[in-house]
């Protein structure tokens, strides 16, 4: 027995594979797919198999429900990640002091040097 889908999850997924342009994913089957995300995220995530079979269920073959509940897979763990990258405690940085003013020495500006005069001779 397939694993059973939270009451609304079901009706967002009904929604999205309902209406879905099986061709060519319109903008608006990703977002109603990414509202099924976002809502089964926060409350009870299936597993993507669950998804896979409720998709199934919903008259997508195989071959066609297949991507999305990658997709779905994909981005449940993205959510899962960013939201314990969230509650992690920020990294310690060191202080660094301020940089240098440059000086005349060789990490520095060039010294400008001046060339000695050399005397010629004169003739007579």
């Amino acid at each position: 027995m397939a694993p059973r889908l939270e009451p609304e999850s079901r009706r967002l997924l009904t929604a999205f594979s309902a209406n879905l342009n099986r061709l060519d994913p319109q903008p608006l089957d990703w977002q109603r797919f990414y509202d099924f995300i976002l809502y089964a995220f926060g409350h009870e995530p299936p597993s993507a198999e669950a998804v896979g079979h409720a998709l199934v269920q919903n008259g997508l073959d195989w071959d066609e429900a297949e991507p999305f509940m990658l997709f779905y897979w994909h981005a449940v763990e993205l959510l899962r990640q960013a939201s314990l990258a969230r509650r992690a405690p920020p990294a310690r940085q060191r202080k660094r002091k301020p940089p240098r003013p440059p000086s005349g020495g060789s990490m520095g500006a060039p010294e400008t040097r001046t060339r000695p005069k050399t005397r010629t001779r004169r003739t007579r």
